[in-house]
Formats: C-alpha cells, sequence, structure tokens
C-alpha cells in the first residue's frame, strides 16, 4: 500500500529479489558441495586410477584421496553457508537503507549504509513516467519504474533515465505511476489558471464576481470618436 508522507521501502518482493541477487553465488557453491559428497567415492576412485595409471591402489592411497574430496566437500559446505549469510545480511540492509519519501511537492529518495544520500525531485520537473517488466521481473513480481525530469527526451536505456526504482513491487509501481501522473496533471493545470504579468498599460477589463453580472471598464482611451 502506498502511504504519503512517509519513508517506505520497495516491498516485500522486491526484498526477495535483492536476497535471491546477493545469496544466489553462496547457493551455487553449496550446490556444488553437495555434488562433491554425492560422487565422492566415484571420484576416490578415478582419481585413484589416474594415480597408478591403471594399475591397483593401496589403501593409503585410496584413503588418502578420499580424505581429501571429503575434506574439499566439507570447506565447500561451510564457504556456501557463509556466503548466503553475508549475502543474506547485506541484502537486508540495502532493502532497509533504500526508501523513498512522497510528499506533498516532492519526491525523495534516501540510499546508502555508510554514505548517505538523498535525493529531492519536484513533481513539476516530471515528465514522463513508464513501467517496463522483463522475464525476471514477472517472475519475482516486480517492476522496474522509470521516470524522465526535465532536461531528458528519451527513456529508451537505463542510463538516460534520470531516476530508476528498480526493482520494486508490481503493484507499488503502478500506484506510484498513477500518483505521480495525478500530481503531473495538477501542477500543469495550476499553471495554466495562473494569472499573466501586464507587460505595459494595456485596456482591461475588471469584472466583479460579486454583482450577479455587472462589469466595469478601466483605462478606456480619451480619443474615442464622438
Amino acid at each position: 500500500m502506498l502511504l504519503i508522507g512517509q519513508p517506505q521501502n520497495f516491498g516485500k518482493r522486491t526484498l526477495l529479489l535483492i536476497l535471491a541477487r546477493h545469496t544466489t553465488f553462496g547457493f551455487v557453491v553449496f550446490l556444488i558441495s553437495g555434488i562433491l559428497a554425492f560422487v565422492g567415492p566415484l571420484l576416490t576412485v578415478t582419481i585413484t586410477s589416474m594415480m597408478t595409471l591403471g594399475g591397483t591402489a593401496t589403501k593409503a592411497q585410496y584413503a588418502s584421496v578420499s580424505d581429501a574430496i571429503s575434506n574439499l566437500s566439507v570447506i565447500t559446505l561451510l564457504g556456501s553457508v557463509i556466503l548466503i549469510l553475508v549475502g543474506m545480511i547485506i541484502a537486508i540492509v540495502q532493502y532497509r537503507n533504500h526508501v523513498f519519501l512522497l510528499e506533498e511537492f516532492s519526491l525523495k529518495f534516501r540510499s546508502g549504509i555508510l554514505d548517505k544520500m538523498e535525493v529531492s525531485i519536484p513533481y513539476r520537473q516530471i515528465q514522463d513516467i513508464n513501467l517496463v517488466r522483463t522475464v525476471m521481473h514477472r517472475i519475482f513480481g516486480v517492476s522496474r519504474l522509470l521516470m524522465i525530469t526535465a532536461g531528458r527526451e528519451d527513456a529508451s536505456t537505463q542510463n538516460e533515465s534520470d531516476t530508476i526504482f528498480d526493482p520494486i513491487d508490481a503493484e507499488l509501481a503502478a500506484e506510484i505511476q498513477h500518483f505521480l501522473e495525478h500530481k503531473i496533471g495538477v501542477q500543469v493545470i495550476e499553471r495554466v489558471v495562473q494569472p499573466f504579468p501586464q507587460s505595459g498599460p494595456a485596456n482591461t477589463t475588471v469584472v466583479d464576481a460579486s454583482t450577479a453580472g455587472n462589469t466595469s471598464i478601466n483605462n478606456v482611451p480619451d480619443n474615442l470618436p464622438q
């Protein structure tokens, strides 16, 4: 749900995607450790046969190779657990320190763990808002929200976009898009109805709204034809 005036994260599905990104390598290492444990005996026989050039391996050689493979499997398993835990911690810290805030007149971003950064974008500078969903985004139920601000003309690539929510929950992205489009529309309407400054003397018609349609005319030229 979109919260106005309160700092907000990018959604639970976004957290899951960030976790997947930071723990993928750890799970790959974990899978390798499982494979080593499963095919350890076969690897032991193969390696000892290569060491003896097809001859009969001694028990000492067999035990040495078997212990080496077992140790490698254990080290790989421990390494994968450490990598997964570190990746989870980094993902959670990154998620909690990357927030946005919808205020009355501007959109703010806050990010960073050690070096905090805050960016404020007035709604009047936002020119275009686009939603992009790749296959990976659809799998995790997230979107990429692109915003083009004043001074940009092309949103076809990520580098040409000023502000990017990527990733962000699909439902939250749609709510933000609707909110910003409404804000942009209100801003435009307000600018249209603003009075224009007078650049010099001119004939002006003054309408008094409290007098049921009666009008008075000021600054009428004196040289009217008699």
